[in-house]
């Protein structure tokens, strides 16, 4: 198992995470896509709405004030993979995300399908 990873394979790996992730419907990879939403827009809550393709967003704008945000996406897998970003701290947080779900099992062998 690879535990670590250069800048653009941690970005190519999530892009492959974030491909499988819409293409199964399972609970944990939904999980995995409400944590990427709510780490992007430092959310409070990430509800996905898929039928009407929307996200609903709690954000916190001042201490114990909260603003509730739509955001509406025309593509699922495209709007995933525009949360990405590539500084130091996203970076570190997506490795984190790879090697669990690398351990968990749940995409280790399509992930190095996809490649």
């Amino acid at each position: 198992m690879k535990t670590t990873y250069d800048n653009q394979e941690i970005i190519q790996e999530m892009n492959n995470l974030i491909h499988f992730s819409c293409t199964e419907n399972n609970q944990q990879l939904e999980k995995f896509q409400e944590a990427l939403i709510k780490k992007y827009f430092a959310a409070v809550e990430v509800k996905i709405d898929k039928p009407n393709q929307e996200i609903h967003l709690k954000l916190m704008v001042k201490k114990a004030q909260y603003a509730n945000v739509i955001v509406n996406y025309k593509n699922f897998e495209e709007f995933l993979k525009s949360c990405l970003e590539d500084d130091l701290g996203n970076l570190s947080f997506y490795q984190n995300m790879l090697m669990f779900y690398n351990i968990s099992g749940s995409f280790s062998k399509v992930m190095y399908e996809l490649e």
